[in-house]
């Protein structure tokens, strides 16, 4: 098996190609919201207001199943402050945007001893999606070929709270070395892969949106999950997800939880 060494290729300007790598467990013609999130903040870069303010917050809103074609990348600085700046992205394809993205930064003030936290050590086991029964993980995909996990508590293929050291292996896009905010943002959607649960009916959940935020960009390719869910008995809920890295604590992701339709479970194969 032959695994592409970016989740997209750039064509021009403005439009990304993704690559096998962006699949997701839920339909393999489509991309799975790490790479939906990846390319957002990638155009964010694009945009950003200096090296004096940093994106504090991305809150990504999946409009529709984003397919695995090429993809219109639009980003537009809204406000540049001297302590707040704003911003939006979006992803299109065949004249509707799919995805989009609102963004603020935020100028960091003087530094401050930041307490020491307790950073649990990287296991030497990886685990291994794609070994699972249940769930239909496309290969090459994201879920097995993107993303390393390494399991302290959980796993992705069980429900329940998960604490998870992960590390994204390929480049975003094709030839550039991603960011420390670059590979943070390609990560941020697995806090539901790490925290998920069932609804009350039993149903599997799906996420319409991701919210970054964070006090600093991560230190070191490994970030660490801490993640569960929150299920109310009316098919809603939210992900919560705290992130750390080899220095402590240093952001939190919020994702929406909607009951799935039976036909999008992941417990069940692809036709």
């Amino acid at each position: 098996m032959e695994i592409p060494e970016s989740l997209f290729e750039r064509r021009g300007a403005n439009v990304l190609v993704p690559t096998e790598l962006c699949r997701g467990p839920w339909s393999h013609g489509h991309l799975h919201g790490g790479a939906v999130t990846g390319a957002l903040g990638w155009a964010l870069e694009g945009i950003a207001p200096g090296d004096d303010q940093l994106l504090a917050r991305m809150t990504v809103e999946i409009l529709s199943m984003v397919p695995l074609v090429p993809l219109d990348v639009r980003a537009e600085l809204i406000k540049r402050g001297r302590r707040t700046s704003t911003g939006t992205a979006s992803l299109g394809h065949d004249g509707r945007v799919v995805a989009r993205a609102h963004a603020q930064w935020a100028a960091p003030g003087a530094a401050w001893p930041e307490p020491p936290g307790e950073v649990p050590l990287l296991p030497a086991i990886s685990s291994d999606p794609g070994a699972s029964t249940e769930i239909d993980y496309p290969r090459p995909g994201f879920n097995c070929d993107a993303v390393e996990l390494r399991p302290l508590s959980g796993s992705t293929e069980d429900p329940g709270p998960g604490l998870v050291w992960v590390r994204l292996r390929p480049d975003v896009v094709a030839g550039q070395r991603p960011s420390p905010l670059g590979r943070i943002a390609a990560l941020c959607d697995l806090g539901i892969a790490v925290g998920w649960d069932h609804a009350p009916s039993g149903a599997s959940f799906i996420n319409p949106d991701v919210t970054l935020q964070l006090s600093r960009y991560p230190i070191g390719d490994w970030v660490l999950f801490d993640s569960r869910s929150h299920v109310s008995g009316g098919g809603l809920g939210f992900c919560e997800t705290r992130l750390g890295d080899e220095a402590g604590p240093f952001g939190r992701v919020l994702q929406t939880l909607v009951e799935a339709p039976t036909e999008l479970s992941v417990f069940a194969s692809n036709p």
